[in-house]
């Protein structure tokens, strides 16, 4: 049998089965057909792509919800929409949508129907969705607006680590003297579409919930009397992961609480079941105190070890020692054979707000730190961000 019909078969195996197949398999197949792919092109030709393509096709995206390419096409998917409906819809130029519409047809993310007339593929599906046109806008007109001045950023520093979340690439990148979240404050408009950006990464990252042993670490042991509370979600945006634990459990005993800025709480129409709105600031005392548990996802990794120390010790006051719980729901970077989603995030932290991703030996020095003690490490089935559980010294 040829290699192109031996592989053909193996892609028509994979689309009949896809949903019956767990994470950690899929993430080991990708990675085998990651090194396929390595191993059919040169050297060369990854370096070409990589250097050379990659950014052309984000700017091809990023036109293509500019332009509402993917919307259009979804809208009529029932016929084919052409160049020139595209053109005369958006009033862009014919010459510049077909420039767009060649680089997006070549890529899968839309389909070639005939000259200059296209159809959706799923990734044209995909890209149709508000989520995902946010995401695009936030990614490209901040994200690679930072790291395509970071080389720069890092020549007038002698290559050095950013001192601070004020001096980092995206201060030259934006022309300002903002941190990234007070910039944020300033541009309503992406400031949206960020945290379109963060709730869709929330949807589409396998949930703690569904494979920590919440039962043995958290419920079990809860002091379930006189409306004491079980979980507080510390700057947890509009309440995803408590209501992915309602699903998981749901005859939680206790009282859940949802922390955010005022802005993010007021903003919540759909509170999780049980669950107390409370408008808090991380960098100020937290105001409920002995918990069962303290969750904190996304926080950390925007900040530097000065500023991480700030969160925790807020939180580690409130804990009681021997029964609250920490639970840090991050990536734990390894020692070895980091895997490229973690990896390019950890970069985005740095050139965004001067921070990373975390070792478990940096994370372990943290946590000592502030007084945090039994710290025990989680990795999740297939990869992506794991649990770090952690008790309050009893000195």
């Amino acid at each position: 049998m040829s290699l192109d019909r031996q592989i053909s078969e193996l892609t028509s195996a994979v689309q009949s089965s896809r949903d019956g197949i767990d994470d950690s398999t899929r993430f080991k197949a990708i990675k085998a057909a990651q090194g396929l792919l390595a191993a059919l092109g040169s050297p060369a030709e990854t370096v070409i792509q990589d250097v050379v393509m990659n950014s052309v096709l984000l700017m091809a995206l990023r036109m293509g919800v500019q332009l509402d390419v993917f919307k259009t096409i979804r809208d009529n998917q029932n016929h084919a929409t052409t160049t020139q409906q595209i053109a005369s819809e958006s009033g862009a130029s014919v010459v510049l949508v077909d420039q767009i519409m060649r680089l997006l047809a070549a890529s899968g993310y839309v389909l070639e129907e005939d000259v200059q007339s296209y159809k959706p593929s799923p990734l044209t599906m995909v890209m149709a969705e508000p989520t995902f046109e946010a995401t695009t806008r936030a990614c490209f007109d901040i994200g690679n607006f930072c790291t395509t001045r970071a080389p720069e950023f890092f020549r007038n520093n002698n290559n050095q680590f950013p001192k601070s979340a004020k001096d980092t690439p995206f201060q030259l990148a934006m022309n300002t003297e903002l941190s990234y979240f007070e910039w944020l404050g300033h541009n309503p408009s992406l400031a949206k579409d960020f945290q379109q950006w963060m709730t869709l990464k929330q949807q589409t990252t396998p949930n703690w919930a569904d494979w920590f042993d919440i039962k043995g670490s958290i419920t079990d042991g809860f002091n379930d009397s006189a409306n004491n509370v079980l979980l507080v979600d510390v700057g947890g945006g509009e309440g995803h992961y408590l209501h992915a634990l309602n699903e998981k459990i749901p005859t939680l005993p206790g009282r859940l609480v949802l922390q955010d800025l005022p802005h993010v709480v007021s903003s919540i129409k759909t509170p999780p079941k049980g669950t107390d709105l409370m408008p808090h600031d991380f960098f100020t005392p937290q105001p409920v105190k002995g918990a069962r548990a303290y969750f904190l996802h996304w926080i950390l990794h925007d900040w530097a070890d000065e500023q991480a120390r700030q969160i925790l010790t807020n939180i580690v006051e409130a804990m009681e020692p021997g029964y609250s719980r920490l639970i840090i729901n991050e990536y734990i970077i390894p020692n070895r054979h980091c895997d490229f989603p973690t990896a390019c995030m950890s970069i985005m932290m740095m050139v965004q707000v001067g921070a990373f991703e975390r070792s478990e030996k940096q994370w372990r020095e943290l946590l000592n730190s502030v007084g945090l003690e039994k710290i025990v490490f989680h990795q999740p089935p297939g990869g992506g961000e794991g649990v770090i559980e952690a008790v309050k010294s009893h000195k």
